[in-house]
């Protein structure tokens, strides 16, 4: 897909490049992101949409990355809307599916590109408890689970722009009901909702400050995190992932 209309700052992308390979921390944590993203992920070539500067390949094997234009940071320009069917064994995305105005079309899209038993895999923001108060003074997006209602289409603001890091616990917590007879109706189900991050994610400093913890201590605080309790994580993690899944085809019948 290319769109004339459709620019990216390429200074911002070249900024958060040139911040990953200077920053140990940094890659710790997201890379531990990227590997909790792969270990959901079926066997087969895998398709990441809104890939940005493309780093998630450096950990997931057979990943083709895309973002909504060609870049020098990604292999191809894909619309969340249109993925082509290619026969993909995964479709992942990180911090794409709250910025998507229509989630069931790009779900819709996916589930038509997928093979059977095939996965589509995103890692979000986590609109618990917890997040909501650290994203209210820390992001300038919202966060607003209970603003994700049906029938699940959502305007731009007035710059053309969309973002409600509630997404994903408004369609897999407050409408998981709703949200699993849509997902049915296209030939997935969800496999699992796994809440991780509290402290290590923010102590990276992100891609625009400066780490508050070397990557050593990064990485055991890594190791803790993931040995709390998921009731626990529930309420306070800062991040989720969501794992869907094709229904591979009914055996066919004996004659």
């Amino acid at each position: 897909m290319s769109d004339p209309e459709i620019t990216y700052d390429l200074s911002l992308l070249q900024q958060s490049h040139r911040k990953w390979q200077a920053s140990p921390a940094l890659r710790a944590v997201y890379q531990d992101i990227f590997r909790a993203m792969a270990a959901q992920c079926t066997a087969g070539p895998s398709l990441e949409l809104g890939a940005g500067i493309g780093v998630a390949g450096e950990v997931i094997p057979e990943l083709v990355t895309s973002d909504l234009v060609k870049t020098e940071f990604v292999d191809r320009a894909v619309s969340a809307y249109e993925i082509p069917a290619e026969d993909w064994a995964n479709i992942l995305a990180m911090d794409t599916l709250h910025h998507l105005q229509r989630p069931f079309a790009f779900m819709a899209s996916a589930a038509r590109a997928l093979r059977a038993g095939g996965r589509i895999v995103l890692m979000e923001p986590a609109g618990t408890w917890g997040g909501r108060q650290f994203y209210r003074w820390f992001h300038h997006e919202p966060c607003q689970p209970d603003a994700v209602v049906p029938p699940y289409d959502f305007a731009a603001d007035a710059a053309g722009e969309f973002a409600n890091m509630g997404m994903g616990v408004g369609l897999l917590r407050i409408h998981r009901k709703d949200t699993e007879d849509r997902l049915a109706a296209m030939g997935l189900r969800v496999v699992r909702v796994i809440y991780r991050d509290l402290l290590a994610y923010p102590a990276t400093g992100g891609f625009s400050q400066r780490a508050l913890l070397p990557a050593p201590l990064l990485k055991g605080l890594l190791a803790v995190e993931q040995r709390l309790p998921q009731g626990l994580l529930a309420r306070l993690a800062l991040r989720m992932i969501i794992v869907l899944e094709k229904s591979a085809p009914l055996p066919a019948e004996r004659s």
